[in-house]
């Protein structure tokens, strides 16, 4: 088994939590202090010869994980995926420093982290629907993201775009669209019949980006300039009909918007085929612009 160490001031909150697709272990040191990794049965069927290929898996997985964190707060869990262990039957080796990559190894585990046949599922006593108190939005939308390839790109679009400024305009575009192409909101017919089925917070993130300057501002290297989606064109000028430049898109609107448009397109998921969704989250405004700090972590936890 691969076990990845991890740390995060709520970490020990994270190892009660159930879910088939990963755990949290927690060990305790001689020195009586308390240590904690990241395991899934998803990285069960990697041998201890594969060392790389368990790294990339385990990133991906994180990614999703992280991801999900992220809807509802900054924090996030730091990992080192250099420094796996592999435990055996109670045994347990530390595996040396990965020094190289493979770039195409690390395509191939982030488009498909998910490998664990469903009968090597670890399966946990179904918890009864109207028992509130042990639902967990972060198992419930983690499994979801094993149900549904769409949740899976999502989450791990918007877990990048947190690790650098760079990713924000870019991924958050795809999110947009990706949800939209999971809605049907292409048809627009189909869109304004559905609309109403959404949660006054979705409704509002999403008109957000589609009656916003989003589109308009992302597209323009004018108006976003190194953080646009394209390059220099004189047919993406940013400005209104009459030739004036317009204001920039807040970057901190957009971040806000994009959490809510996720959680609660998750949540409407949920819904559908649960019959119970998670509390809208509350959201404090900023006054300030966000920096280039605000959507950083150490990134050579991160990576």
């Amino acid at each position: 088994m691969w076990a990845i160490p991890i740390e995060s001031s709520f970490t020990g909150s994270l190892a009660s939590k159930m879910s088939e697709h990963f755990n949290v272990l927690r060990e305790h040191t001689m020195s009586e202090s308390e240590l904690f990794y990241f395991t899934s049965s998803h990285l069960d069927d990697i041998s201890i010869e594969e060392p790389l290929k368990a790294s990339y898996r385990a990133k991906a997985l994180l990614r999703i994980l992280n991801g999900i964190l992220l809807l509802t707060d900054n924090y996030v869990l730091a990992f080192d995926v250099e420094n796996l262990v592999f435990m055996n039957e109670g045994e347990r080796w530390k595996n040396r420093h990965i020094d190289r990559s493979d770039r195409d190894l690390e395509y191939k585990e982030l488009e498909n982290p998910f490998q664990a046949e469903e009968s090597k599922l670890v399966k946990y006593k179904r918890i009864p629907e109207d028992d509130k108190n042990k639902r967990n939005y972060i198992v419930d939308f983690f499994d979801y993201a094993y149900k549904s390839e769409l949740v899976k790109e999502v989450l791990i679009l918007f877990s990048l775009s947190k690790i650098d400024t760079l990713f924000i305009l870019i991924n958050t575009y795809k999110i947009i669209e990706t949800i939209e192409y999971d809605l049907g909101f292409i048809d627009k017919t189909a869109k304004t019949e559905k609309i109403g089925l959404f949660s006054e917070e979705f409704v509002k993130a999403y008109e957000f980006f589609e009656k916003g300057k989003f589109g308009h501002y992302s597209n323009s290297e004018y108006g976003s300039g190194l953080f646009s989606r394209h390059g220099v064109s004189d047919k993406k000028k940013y400005e209104d009909k009459k030739g004036n430049p317009l204001p920039p898109v807040s970057f901190n609107d957009i971040d806000t918007n994009v959490r809510t448009l996720i959680y609660e397109w998750i949540n409407y998921k949920l819904m559908v085929e649960k019959g119970y969704r998670y509390p809208p989250v509350k959201r404090e405004s900023k006054t300030r612009s966000l920096t280039d700090e605000d959507f950083k972590f150490e990134l050579e936890d991160l990576i």
